[in-house]
């Protein structure tokens, strides 16, 4: 049995839950009961009880299935997640891995390969090889990833995640996906295949993801001794002045994806002179006298969405005045 604490339950609760809550509705009914609901949270922990998810459509910045969860299996996430899969899994990542970890994200990430850009300056002509994998949420390998995780974990604790890892195959998950396809005329979106895939939502699931291709950032690293790459989920920017060697790099890599049952998007695959530019995590990147770093077209649009959503709910008063001012004044950096 894990030894699950009701302070550090309360702690997660009070510090991360309450303070990300949009729903106030939500909010209220969980803190008129939030003794019982603590204990529920350590009872379904304690008995390996499945998440229950809400699972809808979102249409920006791009039309996608989420699958959200209830405040008290959001609890378990985040407790799941901070007690178990941070403390165990962290050590394996590299720096160079950098979606959803503490200190790290996009700001990172474009720190991190301006960096890496004017290391290279030196050479006059250098190159960016750009990855991104096919339908990556929808194909990861549930067999493939409990065999990454399970030495790494208590007996317990590995029953418990793989019940998370195997969430997408409950049958109702693709019933609700069918119903939302036909709704609204999205026939591109796919159902989960049996054994595969994680849900896009839930931090837990977030965490899983960035471990599951870990693999191939040490291959990257030690096997092709690339120095000069970042990853942020399944996209990868890898940095060399040889052309020749991207394109070696390149067949390597999409053989090493075939061990993690992934395969790339061909379509999204480039070889890029720094000197055309190139445009990753929101924002593009060129190289004249001096490198040049500019916010993204696709960028822009997606801010000027999310200003008018969150005016709109501050208007509709179902966020604070403060939230509101916080998250208008991050799309000035």
């Amino acid at each position: 049995m894990i030894k699950v604490s009701y302070k550090d339950l309360l702690d997660i609760y009070e510090n991360e839950i309450s303070k990300n809550v949009k729903n106030k509705k939500k909010l209220y009914n969980f803190e008129k009961y939030k003794i019982q609901n603590i204990t529920r949270a350590i009872n379904k922990i304690n008995n390996f009880d499945k998440e229950e998810y809400n699972i809808f459509l979102i249409k920006e910045p791009k039309e996608r299935i989420v699958m959200s969860l209830n405040l008290v299996d959001k609890l378990i996430n985040h407790y799941i997640s901070r007690k178990i899969l941070i403390p165990k899994l962290e050590k394996y990542l590299d720096i160079r891995n950098v979606a959803t970890r503490k200190n790290m994200g996009t700001s990172y990430a474009i720190k991190l390969l301006k960096k890496y850009l004017n290391l290279n300056k030196k050479h006059g002509e250098f190159y960016a090889l750009k990855l991104d994998i096919s339908k990556y949420f929808y194909n990861i390998d549930h067999t493939k990833l409990k065999s990454m995780i399970k030495d790494k974990l208590k007996s317990d604790e590995y029953n418990l995640i793989s019940k998370i890892i195997d969430s997408t195959d409950y049958k109702y998950v693709n019933e609700k996906i069918k119903v939302i396809k036909e709704n609204n005329n999205v026939n591109h979106i796919p159902y989960y295949a049996k054994g595969k895939g994680l849900p896009i939502g839930g931090l837990s699931l977030q965490i899983l993801s960035t471990y599951y291709l870990s693999e191939i950032d040490h291959f990257i690293i030690h096997d092709l001794k690339v120095k000069y790459f970042v990853r942020y989920m399944d996209d990868f920017i890898l940095i060399n002045n040889d052309k020749d060697y991207l394109k070696y790099c390149l067949k390597q890599i999409e053989n090493k994806l075939k061990e993690c049952h992934l395969k790339l998007n061909n379509k999204k695959v480039q070889i890029i002179n720094i000197k055309n530019g190139f445009t990753s995590l929101g924002h593009y990147f060129i190289l004249k006298n001096k490198l040049i770093i500019k916010k993204s077209n696709s960028a822009k649009y997606k801010i000027k969405i999310n200003i008018k959503l969150k005016t709109k709910l501050y208007k509709q008063e179902k966020i604070t005045f403060q939230n509101y001012f916080c998250s208008i004044n991050s799309y000035k950096n």
